[in-house]
Order: structure tokens, then C-alpha cells, then sequence
């Protein structure tokens, strides 16, 4: 752990799997997938923790492809992982337990779905106290109206008090 005056800070990357990546075409797929390989990259090189959120339900059983972390994304094989039955990664969960034993008070999520899981969880860490910050270009879904799902969910996770950051290109 850290030591200083310095915020602990983690990443969570949420539902990043193959059920959900190679089912539909995610829009800015490419741009989404190297933003949440630079968060990673990032965080690791700063030695923050990162944890992976996996969702159990019909289609991402556990244990199966669909349910795996998608093999473009950068995870290791020691990071931290969570298992997870409802869209707020906090709920239900030792997500929080986690996240407090290692001393974590501020959080940048990334993942799927914009409006769905990733609004949850926002959502969700901001009612455990945790201060939020969600990756522009980290998170995306697979609808039609993509785009403007992504800047509603940004605009109304913003007036509540969650902060979007951007990772620079050059990390």
C-alpha cells in the first residue's frame, strides 16, 4: 500500500467478457479496448490495484467462454477478480471489503455496459463513499442509439458528482 498524503486509488474494469464483447458489435470497440488497456497500464505502472468484475447470469455462466474476460483486454492472471449478480458491483458482493482493506478511497471505473452495469457501479461507489471517476472512451454498449446512450449516462453521472477523466495517450 501507498504510503503519504496521496489518495490510494483503483481501477475496476467491469464485464469486459466475451459474452458481452463478441456478441454484438460495441460501438468504438477499438477506441473502447485501448482506452481500458491504457487505464490498466496506467494504474499497474502506479502500482494501484486493479479489480476485474465478472457478471454471472444465462449467458455468462461461470466457468464458460462467454464468461471470461475478453483475452484483448490486459488482465493478469493474479489480479484481483469479482464475481457479481447484479449491475452494481457493489451489491452483493466483497467488492467494498476489498477495496477498504486495501485502502482505496477513490476509484476510475471502465467497462459494460455505459447505462447499465458501469452506471450502477458508479452509482453504487458513490453511495459506499467511495469518490468516483469514470474513463472517457472506457466504457461503451452496443445499442443502436450507442452514442447518445454514452453521453446521457456521462451527463447524469456527472451532475451527480462523478468525475470524467480521459487517459492521455502518451501512458
Amino acid at each position: 500500500m501507498r504510503k503519504g498524503k496521496e489518495t490510494m486509488k483503483a481501477l475496476i474494469v467491469i464485464d469486459v467478457q466475451n459474452g458481452l464483447t463478441k456478441s454484438k458489435p460495441l460501438y468504438n470497440e477499438q477506441s473502447f479496448i485501448n482506452t481500458v488497456n491504457r487505464a490498466i497500464k496506467k494504474y499497474r505502472d502506479s502500482n494501484y490495484p486493479i479489480l476485474f468484475v465478472q457478471h454471472i447470469n444465462d449467458l455468462l455462466k461461470n466457468g464458460t467462454n462467454n464468461w471470461e474476460i475478453d483475452q484483448r483486454i490486459n488482465k493478469l492472471p493474479d489480479d484481483k477478480i469479482i464475481q457479481k449478480n447484479h449491475g452494481n458491483a457493489f451489491q452483493k458482493t466483497l467488492l467494498k471489503k476489498e477495496l477498504t482493506e486495501l485502502g482505496v478511497k477513490s476509484i476510475a471505473i471502465a467497462g459494460l455496459s455505459s447505462h447499465g452495469c458501469v452506471k450502477a457501479s458508479c452509482l453504487g461507489g458513490m453511495s459506499e463513499g467511495f469518490e468516483i471517476a469514470l474513463i472517457k472512451n472506457g466504457h461503451t454498449n452496443w445499442n443502436k442509439d450507442a452514442e447518445r446512450r454514452i453521453l446521457l449516462t456521462e451527463n447524469e453521472l456527472f451532475e451527480k458528482g462523478v468525475t470524467i477523466i480521459e487517459m492521455n495517450f502518451e501512458n
